[in-house]
């Protein structure tokens, strides 16, 4: 008699291992594993979750906590500006006209459909002509 297979884990168990996984990471200061365990994290429970994770984990290992926050915003630079233009003087900074190349436009392609070389044969079956002859031809479908 074959074995029964064993029940999946519940959410509260899955929940629970995933934890587990990111505080091993946070231990052992893997940034890649932290980076691909939050991101499924935030698939499987959703963004508003962070804050509650982020207590936990604080809470369990506050130097690896702190660690993973340093690691995390020199990863991801955030701007909260928008950046400078960068302002260059003609008069001063000449440039040479030997260096410049104008680029000819690309000629558009247009997708190649295969074509039929000759329209599709009748039916040659005469029951299918009768069956056919009861579907509505296309003028009473425009007109639907």
């Amino acid at each position: 008699m074959a074995a029964r297979p064993s029940a999946p884990p519940s959410p509260q168990a899955r929940r629970q291992a995933q934890l587990q996984a990111l505080q091993a990471a946070l231990a052992a200061r893997d940034p890649i594993s932290m980076q691909r365990l939050m991101g499924q994290w935030v698939h499987r429970h959703g963004v508003s979750s962070l804050d509650a994770l982020a207590t936990e984990l604080f809470a369990a290992e506050p130097e690896g906590w702190a660690w993973w926050q340093n690691a995390a915003q020199q990863s991801v630079p955030v701007q909260s500006s928008p950046p400078e233009p960068i302002h260059v003087d003609p008069v001063a900074a000449p440039v040479p006209q030997s260096k410049v190349q104008t680029l000819a436009p690309l000629r558009r392609i247009e997708p190649q459909l295969p074509r039929a070389t000759r329209p599709a044969p009748a039916p040659s079956h005469p029951a299918l002509v009768q069956l056919r002859s009861w579907l509505p031809d296309q003028e009473s479908r425009r007109a639907a």
